[in-house]
Protein backbone atom coordinates (compact mmCIF):
# COMPACT_ATOMS: atom_id res chain seq x y z
CA UNK A 1 0.00 0.00 0.00
CA UNK A 2 1.57 3.19 -0.61
CA UNK A 3 2.08 5.20 1.91
CA UNK A 4 -0.36 8.32 2.55
CA UNK A 5 -0.14 11.42 1.00
CA UNK A 6 0.19 14.29 3.49
CA UNK A 7 -1.90 18.04 2.15
CA UNK A 8 0.25 21.02 1.69
CA UNK A 9 -0.66 23.37 4.13
CA UNK A 10 -2.07 26.70 2.34
CA UNK A 11 -1.07 30.00 3.51
CA UNK A 12 -2.23 33.02 2.51
CA UNK A 13 0.55 36.18 3.04
CA UNK A 14 -0.94 39.93 2.80
CA UNK A 15 0.55 42.48 3.53
CA UNK A 16 0.60 46.28 1.67
CA UNK A 17 4.55 46.69 1.99
CA UNK A 18 5.87 44.66 -0.74
CA UNK A 19 9.57 44.28 0.73
CA UNK A 20 7.80 42.49 3.64
CA UNK A 21 5.77 40.11 1.68
CA UNK A 22 8.85 39.21 -0.41
CA UNK A 23 10.77 38.78 2.87
CA UNK A 24 8.30 36.58 4.88
CA UNK A 25 7.44 34.55 1.09
CA UNK A 26 11.59 34.20 1.04
CA UNK A 27 11.60 32.61 5.07
CA UNK A 28 8.31 30.32 4.59
CA UNK A 29 9.79 29.62 1.02
CA UNK A 30 13.29 28.19 2.54
CA UNK A 31 11.90 26.51 5.63
CA UNK A 32 8.81 24.70 4.17
CA UNK A 33 9.55 24.22 0.55
CA UNK A 34 7.07 21.99 -1.06
CA UNK A 35 5.00 21.13 1.94
CA UNK A 36 2.97 24.68 2.19
CA UNK A 37 1.31 26.33 -0.51
CA UNK A 38 2.16 29.94 -0.59
CA UNK A 39 0.03 32.37 -1.78
CA UNK A 40 1.58 36.23 -1.51
CA UNK A 41 -0.24 39.35 -2.06
CA UNK A 42 0.10 43.19 -1.28
CA UNK A 43 -3.05 44.26 -2.22
CA UNK A 44 -6.00 43.52 0.13
CA UNK A 45 -8.55 43.62 -2.34
CA UNK A 46 -7.14 41.10 -4.16
CA UNK A 47 -6.70 38.62 -1.16
CA UNK A 48 -10.29 39.06 -0.15
CA UNK A 49 -11.27 37.91 -3.46
CA UNK A 50 -9.32 35.22 -3.54
CA UNK A 51 -10.33 34.40 -0.25
CA UNK A 52 -13.88 34.17 -1.74
CA UNK A 53 -13.10 31.15 -4.15
CA UNK A 54 -10.25 29.23 -1.83
CA UNK A 55 -10.06 28.00 1.73
CA UNK A 56 -7.12 28.91 3.52
CA UNK A 57 -5.58 26.77 6.36
CA UNK A 58 -3.48 29.83 7.23
CA UNK A 59 -3.35 33.28 6.83
CA UNK A 60 -0.84 36.20 7.97
CA UNK A 61 -2.04 39.33 7.05
CA UNK A 62 -1.13 42.67 8.21
CA UNK A 63 -3.81 44.45 10.42
CA UNK A 64 -4.23 47.87 9.05
CA UNK A 65 -4.00 48.12 5.08
CA UNK A 66 -5.59 50.33 3.16
CA UNK A 67 -8.94 49.31 1.62
CA UNK A 68 -9.42 46.41 3.47
CA UNK A 69 -8.52 45.51 6.61
CA UNK A 70 -7.18 42.00 8.02
CA UNK A 71 -9.68 41.79 10.71
CA UNK A 72 -12.26 42.01 7.35
CA UNK A 73 -9.86 39.58 5.97
CA UNK A 74 -9.82 37.20 9.02
CA UNK A 75 -14.17 37.33 9.02
CA UNK A 76 -13.85 36.26 5.54
CA UNK A 77 -11.46 33.32 5.75
CA UNK A 78 -13.12 32.22 8.67
CA UNK A 79 -16.57 31.95 6.91
CA UNK A 80 -14.99 29.41 4.12
CA UNK A 81 -12.83 27.38 7.18
CA UNK A 82 -13.75 27.79 10.32
CA UNK A 83 -10.54 26.28 11.23
CA UNK A 84 -8.17 28.60 9.28
CA UNK A 85 -5.42 30.34 12.11
CA UNK A 86 -5.11 33.86 11.43
CA UNK A 87 -2.31 35.62 11.87
CA UNK A 88 -1.83 39.51 12.26
CA UNK A 89 1.40 41.37 12.46
CA UNK A 90 1.23 45.35 12.84
CA UNK A 91 3.57 47.99 13.54
CA UNK A 92 1.00 49.87 14.87
CA UNK A 93 -0.55 48.02 17.71
CA UNK A 94 -3.97 49.40 19.74
CA UNK A 95 -4.88 48.25 23.09
CA UNK A 96 -8.62 48.27 21.07
CA UNK A 97 -6.56 46.72 17.94
CA UNK A 98 -5.17 43.97 20.33
CA UNK A 99 -8.76 43.46 21.74
CA UNK A 100 -10.54 43.01 18.39
CA UNK A 101 -7.82 40.41 17.13
CA UNK A 102 -8.55 38.60 20.20
CA UNK A 103 -12.16 38.79 20.01
CA UNK A 104 -12.84 37.95 16.65
CA UNK A 105 -10.57 34.39 16.82
CA UNK A 106 -7.35 35.78 15.83
CA UNK A 107 -4.36 32.70 17.18
CA UNK A 108 -1.52 35.14 16.76
CA UNK A 109 -0.94 39.03 17.01
CA UNK A 110 2.91 39.70 16.08
CA UNK A 111 4.71 43.12 16.22
CA UNK A 112 6.90 44.21 13.76
CA UNK A 113 9.75 44.21 12.93
CA UNK A 114 9.38 39.96 12.79
CA UNK A 115 12.08 38.14 14.46
CA UNK A 116 12.78 35.21 11.58
CA UNK A 117 13.41 32.58 14.04
CA UNK A 118 10.45 33.05 15.82
CA UNK A 119 8.33 33.21 12.91
CA UNK A 120 9.05 30.28 11.36
CA UNK A 121 8.51 28.62 14.68
CA UNK A 122 4.70 30.03 14.74
CA UNK A 123 3.89 28.22 11.27
CA UNK A 124 5.40 25.41 12.91
CA UNK A 125 2.79 25.38 15.31
CA UNK A 126 0.18 25.77 13.11
CA UNK A 127 0.42 23.29 10.70
CA UNK A 128 0.80 20.94 13.33
CA UNK A 129 -2.23 22.56 15.02
CA UNK A 130 -4.06 22.06 11.56
CA UNK A 131 -2.69 18.55 11.71
CA UNK A 132 -4.25 17.55 14.66
CA UNK A 133 -7.84 19.73 13.66
CA UNK A 134 -7.59 17.65 10.42
CA UNK A 135 -6.95 14.31 12.09
CA UNK A 136 -10.01 14.88 14.48
CA UNK A 137 -12.64 15.84 11.79
CA UNK A 138 -11.81 12.70 9.95
CA UNK A 139 -12.04 10.85 13.17
CA UNK A 140 -14.92 12.53 13.83
CA UNK A 141 -16.72 11.50 10.63
CA UNK A 142 -15.24 8.34 10.32
CA UNK A 143 -17.14 7.56 14.06
CA UNK A 144 -20.15 9.58 13.10
CA UNK A 145 -20.89 7.40 9.59
CA UNK A 146 -20.51 4.18 12.00
CA UNK A 147 -22.24 5.54 14.78
CA UNK A 148 -25.55 6.59 12.29
CA UNK A 149 -28.92 5.00 13.77
CA UNK A 150 -30.22 3.18 11.83
CA UNK A 151 -34.49 3.85 11.17
CA UNK A 152 -34.46 6.75 13.16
Amino acid sequence: MPPATRQKTRLLLIDDDLSMVRLLTAVLTREFDDDVEIVALEDSKAALQWIEHHVVDILITDLEMPQINGLDLLKAAKRRNACTQVFFMTGHSTLDALVDAMESGATDYLLKPLDQKEFVEIIKDARSRQRRWQAALAGTMATRQVESPVGS
